[in-house]
């Protein structure tokens, strides 16, 4: 099986999993939040961050093809789009506030990352 040739496709791809890896982590914290060094061990024990970790390290090796393939001045604006499905993400499942000039911010990443990559 051949792996996608267009920057966009993986870069997108890489954004997918770094930002789910994030929400997992934000899961487990939610859940167990880090108080200190007597409770790290039970935190980065759980599954939510172990899963995390994985996705992390599956991210990882996909912009080592990335990088590989394409100019670092062209893919890397594109990791921007990580803020901005970050956010997205934190909105919609982690039913977190947003504020409009959070909503401009993003639109401005989303412009910058699009003029940068072109």
């Amino acid at each position: 099986m051949r792996l996608m040739t267009t920057p966009i496709l993986i870069v997108f791809l890489n954004v997918c999993l770094l930002v789910c890896g994030q929400i997992a982590w934000k899961i487990a914290l939610n859940r167990t939040p880090l108080t200190g060094i007597h409770n790290l061990g039970t935190v980065l024990m759980q599954p939510y961050i172990l899963v995390g970790c994985l996705l992390y390290g599956m991210a990882t090796l996909i912009w080592f093809y990335a990088l590989s393939r394409f100019d670092l001045s062209r893919v890397y604006p594109l990791q921007s789009i990580a803020y901005v499905l970050g956010a997205l993400f934190g909105w919609l499942i982690l039913k977190e506030t947003f504020t409009s000039s959070q909503w401009l911010g993003l639109l401005f990443v989303v412009g910058g990352a699009y003029l940068l990559a072109r």
